[in-house]
């Protein structure tokens, strides 16, 4: 699936790319949410800054935390950012090796430079800052 993407992400010109679902160059765009693991492949692969949310509806830091983060999301619009509802997407969690809610992983290109768990408004602003001035 991986090569499949690969090889059609170079034969696709970049702007049909760039229409999709999973545009970051929108400044009104806030958090995409990914339904499973090759919509957080492609999120990934189209974007190169991104950061992904796991979260849980019944997690009360992770409600607290979701205003924040899709506030965030509006201010830095070079930088995508996803969501990932863990008991939707126990498989993307695993991946990821998430074994608390709310956990944030930052990707500077394919490579994750970050990851923290806790609803930490100040990290998370911190980080995101740090990620865009790469």
């Amino acid at each position: 699936m991986i090569s499949a993407i690969r090889h059609l992400k170079g034969s696709i010109p970049r702007q049909c790319m760039r229409s999709a679902a999973f545009n970051v160059n929108r400044r009104w765009m806030s958090a995409v949410n990914l339904s499973d693991a090759d919509a957080v492949e492609k999120f990934r692969m189209l974007n190169s800054k991104s950061v992904l949310y796991f979260t849980a509806t019944w997690c009360p830091p992770c409600k607290a935390i979701a205003p924040v983060y899709e506030e965030i999301s509006t201010r830095y619009p070079h930088i995508a950012f996803g969501k990932v509802d863990v008991d939707e997407n126990s498989d993307v969690a695993l991946d990821f090796e998430v074994n608390a809610v709310p956990t944030f992983v930052l990707f500077d290109g394919e490579k994750a430079i970050e990851k923290f768990s806790g609803a930490d408004s100040g990290k998370l602003e911190h980080h995101v800052m740090e990620l865009e001035g790469r």
